[in-house]
This record gives C-alpha cells, sequence and structure tokens, in this order.
C-alpha cells in the first residue's frame, strides 16, 4: 500500500457553484465495499451534501447507484462548533470537495460554503477568458 498522500475523488463543480468560506479535513467511517468504490473511483462526489444529524456530520447519500449510504464523518470538537456555527446562518451549507488517501486512511476534504448567484458565474467565466486570451498573446510574442 502506498504511503502517500493522493487525491482520489474531487468534486470540480464545487468550487464553480459555490463560494468556499471554510475547509476542514474528516475522517470517514467505511465499510469494505464502500472503501473499495472510492479506491476504484466508481463513486461521484456531485450533488452531495453534508448535514449535521444523530449528534455527528454525515454525508448524505454517498455511493453509486448500486449502495448508497449515509456516511459518518469524524472531526475534531472545535472543528464540529465551527462547522455546525456555519450551517445555522441562512443560506450556508456544507459540501465534499474531495477525498484522499493519507498514509492508510482515507480523509474528506469538506468545506463550509455558500451558492453563487448567476451573474457572479457568468463573470468567472469570462475573467477566465479575458486571462486565457491574455496568456496568448504574450505567449505569440
Amino acid at each position: 500500500m502506498s504511503t502517500s498522500a493522493g487525491i482520489l475523488l474531487i468534486n470540480k463543480k464545487a468550487r464553480f457553484d459555490y463560494q468556499i468560506l471554510e475547509t476542514f479535513q474528516a475522517g470517514m467511517v467505511l465499510e469494505g465495499e464502500m472503501v473499495k468504490m472510492i479506491t476504484g473511483k466508481k463513486v461521484n462526489l456531485l450533488g452531495k451534501f453534508i448535514v449535521y444529524q444523530q449528534k455527528q456530520l454525515q454525508i448524505i447519500g454517498f455511493g453509486n447507484e448500486k449502495l448508497t449510504k449515509n456516511v459518518p464523518l469524524l472531526v475534531k470538537k472545535k472543528e464540529l462548533a465551527n462547522i455546525r456555527k456555519g450551517l445555522s446562518v441562512k443560506g450556508i451549507s456544507c459540501v465534499p470537495l474531495s477525498i484522499k488517501r493519507v498514509r492508510r486512511w482515507l480523509k474528506v476534504e469538506i468545506a463550509t460554503v455558500k451558492g453563487l448567484k448567476l451573474h457572479n458565474k457568468k463573470d468567472i467565466l469570462k475573467n477566465r477568458d479575458i486571462q486565457r486570451e491574455m496568456q496568448r498573446e504574450s505567449k505569440s510574442y
């Protein structure tokens, strides 16, 4: 088994759809089949949310079409308090950003986020295109 950290799954859409307020790293309570699905990249993080229920954080509906479960997350008490305080504010959500291997454990990077408006997303795309054009022009000289 590899001892280095490596990103297994990324939620690319999260950084585009949301403004990331604060990020945390959490452990995952998984069973054998879920671990195989994650390492085999047979699961997707798109559209997944994290909620506080049963006195813990959980990823809702994690898995694929065969197996879907709520996965409990392990965070430090201070981080849990910060996340709960953020979730109590209207318009703030919590989403998974990525899953990575840290030594022999699987960790999920989660973030408290605020949704972006459509016009903000259009501005981001416009600025990205302008930056690309500027890079092309500078390379052509």
